[in-house]
């Protein structure tokens, strides 16, 4: 994993093994797609939400549920 993620966006991501070796499988143009999303919130829930959201659709592409 990159050592460029933001803390909040790593911790989640190895929180969640099935997300993580999703996210580690993306071209690096899906990867900067879901990191600028979260990037542009402008408030932290916003944020916290986005960084949830990511992972509830990485886990879902790796079950097939895309």
């Amino acid at each position: 994993m990159s050592t460029s993620l933001a803390s909040d966006i790593t911790e989640a991501l190895r929180s969640n093994t099935a997300a993580l070796s999703t996210f580690e499988g993306l071209p690096p143009s899906h990867k900067r797609e879901y990191l600028d999303w979260i990037e542009q919130a402008k408030r932290d829930d916003t944020r916290q939400r986005r960084i949830a959201g990511m992972i509830e659709r990485l886990t879902r592409a790796t079950h097939g549920q895309a």
